[in-house]
């Protein structure tokens, strides 16, 4: 048995990927909405630090549904472009950077690609400045943060930190958009074996470019929506809701970005930093 084993999805016959997609897109979709579930008796019970574990892993499970769908839309054209976004199943930061992406509403492929690249960043400069202290990936950090206790270095300074901050009722974790639009394009009809050859057959061809325009993909979210209702497709749960968050929030394919991390050194950024004071005199 070899687990993590995605990849070898491209030994199957085409015709047959389809189908092998939608099997595991229902078992995610089974997954995400039972942590979903026990997301919202967390929260109702006042439990704020369960909740946040809970939100993030069904965060990575609904961005895992997302990240096979943009393999069914960037067809199998590009042997190697699939088998890098199959990986990204696997990867924490791929998974953290769609979530974080489905929650805007970028005008262009362009922007969408900016702020990913900003998402990827090993470390990075920020505070009232924008260069004041070094911070490591946002994305790690904070699931990493809500998991473990742990003992942390920062520019010579050295803390305990822990989930425990979590508990303090200041926050409050309801279910994260990604999570709410995966379930929401599942009962919508569109992960189903025949939803997904509608999906397929709306985007083969389309000519994806960062000059690309939000109304564009959106143009395409209302055409596969129409088509999944035609055929009769959705679900008698489907609401009005679901396909208002499958219109806006479905996003820009992504399967044709990097989403791994650029390593970043503390070198390069107290250089910046120092380039930044020089010029302030």
């Amino acid at each position: 048995m070899k687990p993590r084993d995605l990849v070898a999805i491209l030994n199957a016959p085409k015709p047959e990927r389809l189908g092998l997609i939608a099997e595991g897109l229902e078992l995610l979709a089974e997954h995400v909405s039972t942590l979903r579930d026990d997301l919202l008796h967390l929260q109702d019970a006042g439990r704020s630090r369960g909740a946040a574990v809970i939100d993030g892993l069904a965060s990575e499970e609904a961005a895992k549904m997302l990240i096979l769908l943009d393999v069914v839309r960037m067809g199998w054209s590009e042997p190697d472009a699939v088998r890098r976004q199959l990986r990204n199943f696997y990867s924490h930061l791929a998974r953290g950077i769609y979530a974080r992406l489905t929650a805007g509403r970028p005008a262009d492929l362009a922007e969408v690609r900016s702020y990913a690249e900003s998402l990827r960043r090993s470390l990075y400069l920020d505070g009232p400045n924008d260069v004041d202290w070094i911070f490591r990936n946002s994305v790690e950090a904070d699931r990493e943060d809500s998991l473990y206790v742990d003992y942390v270095t920062s520019e010579g300074e050295s803390v305990w930190i822990t989930p425990a901050r979590l508990s303090d009722g200041t926050l409050s974790f309801g279910p994260s958009m990604v999570v709410d639009l995966a379930l929401a394009l599942h009962r919508l009809g569109c992960l189903s074996a025949k939803g997904l050859e509608i999906v397929s057959k709306e985007w083969a061809g389309f000519p994806l470019g960062d000059d690309t325009h939000w109304v564009q993909v959106e143009a395409i979210n209302k055409s596969v929506l129409n088509e999944v209702h035609a055929a009769g497709l959705c679900s008698e749960n489907a609401t009005r809701a679901d396909v208002r968050l499958a219109l806006q929030q479905w996003i820009f394919p992504l399967g044709g970005l990097d989403l791994s991390s650029i390593k970043v050194t503390k070198t390069e950024l107290l250089a910046q930093r120092e380039q930044w004071v020089a010029s302030q005199w």
